[in-house]
Parts: C-alpha cells; sequence; structure tokens
C-alpha cells in the first residue's frame, strides 16, 4: 500500500520559493533587471517569419541562453542539459517551466539566424552601457592575441597540407638569436600557429569591451586599431605594434597613447622610455581582459570552423563579459 503523499506539493513549493530567493540575490538577475531586452528583441525576431513553419522558441530565450553557455563555458548539449534541469536557468531566460528545453541542433540553426548581427548585438549593449554613465569608448587600449583554431591542416605523405580551418592562416615567428650562459650563440624560434587573430579594444579604468573583432592569424593587427575609434573615443593606448596608426590618431585629434618604437641605430631617449612607462598603466587592462577570456571564457583555442562563426563567437563573449561585469560594478556601488 501506498503512502499518503500529502504534503509533498508544499514542500515543492517550499523548494522553489528558496530557489526563487537565491536566483534574486544572486549577479544573474541583476542582468536581467539592468538590460532592455526590446531592442535586441526586436532585432532578433527580424529573422522569424509570424505565420510560417513550426511555432520556434522565443529568440530572446535562445538568445539568453547562448549568454548563459558563455559565462558558464558550455557546449550546446551541456547548456541543453542544463536548462533542462536549473532553476535559475530558465528564470533568467524566461523559458516556462513546462516547456522543454532546446536541444544541441537548435542552438546551431539559431547562430546561423543571427550570424550577420554580431556587429550590431556589441553596440546595442555597449550603447546601454553609455546611456547608464559608462564612458566605453573615450578612453580604449587596444592589443590583439592569437588564437588557434579549431582544426589545422595535416600534412600529407607528399608534404602538401589537407584539412583544417579554410578560414584560418599560419601565423610565423621572427628567428630569435640569444647567449647562453656559457656565451654561445643560441637560435631559438617559436613555434608557428595556425588560427586567428582576436582584436580588441577594452575600456581604460573598467575593463569592459568596447568592441572586438576576428581576423586571419596571419593578419597584422596595426590594420585594426583605427576600426575600434568612435566618435567619443578621446586616447588610445596601445603598444609599439600600432606605430604605423600614430599619424591617423592624431589627425583625427585623438590623443595618442602609442608607444615609441626604436629603430636601427636610434634608440629611445630616456624622456621616451619614460612615456611607454606611463602609457604601459593605462594600456595593461587589454591584457587582463585576454587572460580572463582565455582562462574563462575558452578562447584558447576557437570552438567553431570559419571566420563569421568566430566572428559571432566573440561578439557573444563580449556582451556576456560586459553585461556581467556591469552588474557586478552596480552590486558593488549599491554594497558600498
Amino acid at each position: 500500500m501506498l503512502k499518503d503523499q500529502d504534503g509533498q506539493g508544499s514542500f515543492v513549493e517550499a523548494l522553489m520559493g528558496h530557489a526563487e530567493e537565491r536566483y534574486r540575490q544572486d549577479w544573474l538577475s541583476k542582468v536581467n533587471s539592468l538590460v532592455d531586452w526590446k531592442p535586441i528583441e526586436k532585432r532578433l525576431l527580424r529573422h522569424y517569419a509570424k505565420d510560417e513553419g513550426r511555432p520556434a522558441i522565443h529568440p530572446l530565450i535562445m538568445f539568453k541562453a547562448l549568454l548563459l553557455a558563455e559565462w558558464h563555458t558550455l557546449s550546446d548539449r551541456e547548456l541543453s542539459r542544463s536548462l533542462e534541469y536549473r532553476y535559475d536557468f530558465r528564470r533568467f531566460t524566461g523559458l516556462p517551466f513546462e516547456t522543454v528545453a532546446p536541444d544541441d541542433t537548435t542552438f546551431v540553426v539559431f547562430r546561423k539566424r543571427i550570424l550577420g548581427d554580431w556587429k550590431r548585438l556589441m553596440e546595442m549593449v555597449t550603447r546601454q552601457l553609455s546611456s547608464a554613465g559608462y564612458k566605453v569608448h573615450e578612453a580604449i587600449s587596444v592589443d590583439a592575441t592569437l588564437v588557434e583554431a579549431h582544426s589545422k591542416p595535416k600534412r600529407r605523405d607528399d608534404g602538401e597540407s589537407e584539412g583544417g580551418d579554410s578560414d584560418g592562416s599560419w601565423r610565423g615567428f621572427p628567428v630569435k638569436k640569444s647567449e647562453d650562459d656559457q656565451g654561445n650563440e643560441v637560435i631559438s624560434r617559436r613555434m608557428a600557429l595556425f588560427g586567428y587573430k582576436v582584436n580588441l579594444a577594452a575600456t581604460v579604468g573598467t575593463g569592459f569591451i568596447a568592441d572586438a573583432s576576428v581576423c586571419k592569424a596571419s593578419e597584422h593587427e596595426t590594420h585594426h586599431l583605427m576600426e575600434f575609434v568612435r566618435d567619443e573615443t578621446k586616447v588610445v593606448y596601445a603598444d609599439k605594434g600600432y606605430v604605423g596608426n600614430r599619424a591617423e590618431v592624431q589627425r583625427q585629434g585623438i590623443r595618442d597613447g602609442i608607444h615609441e618604437k626604436a629603430s636601427r641605430g636610434h634608440p629611445l631617449t630616456k624622456k621616451a622610455l619614460a612615456r611607454n612607462s606611463r602609457i604601459t598603466k593605462k594600456r595593461r587592462i587589454v591584457e587582463g581582459v585576454f587572460g580572463s577570456l582565455k582562462q574563462w571564457y575558452a578562447w584558447r583555442k576557437t570552438r567553431f570552423m570559419g571566420l563569421a562563426r568566430n566572428q559571432l563567437a566573440i561578439a557573444l563573449t563580449a556582451v556576456a563579459w560586459n553585461l556581467k561585469k556591469w552588474a557586478v560594478l552596480e552590486l558593488a556601488q549599491a554594497r558600498a
């Protein structure tokens, strides 16, 4: 004979009430309340027909789910499973508790739909940050980092290469000469990397990602500095690799925070070295952002094949990074 189950409903209600209380105290809930999701929702809805095909899961739910995947470094399959069982995931996305979570293939299709919106989605979030009083583009630090491709070419028996990510490219490194402890000349060379280069502009002071893009590893980063400049940009900091942009930066009336670069027969003066040292204190914030992206957001290696998919991937990472930082800063100010 089965025991009477009276009271089980109240237990579930109490459990859910406890989960709701914890959720409201979490930074995830703060993100939901800070962001005006309506313009993002409007943009996403453009990719869906109202009267055609089977009913789809709302695109804003899908977009928020991809942000959760960024924050928790989840694969599509892991994201689907987490949405099925985690209370905070459902509350954040707005996925009804009676609805089955989307499967991994649904996320693949959704990414394909919004592939061309990567730039617009980033701008929507940075615009809201600016409205909240954060001067995202006013003072920026620009740098680039190499990221290994999801798949690199394999060498055949005849010496030719095949396969790999067709949009990736090799980046070689120059030979370096040095001396060992016995005074012998040593020639060292870092291994070449096949993959992409992530170009990024970080906000000096707060560490928001003002802008980001992906290019082939073989492209030089100096070609991507000016694409991060906005009308409100007042100063740009960068290392000596961007010295070719100094004239254009100055021409646009932007304060030049690019490192001086020595040349053969013309070493840097003490004044130039002191200037570089002052710039480094402002510029290094972008290196901290790169370190965090590689450690916590899995950007040591690309997760997708092709330049377009990885452009969207860095945009989603940038949006997730900025929203979490925004929420954390607001919570810190509230406690102060």
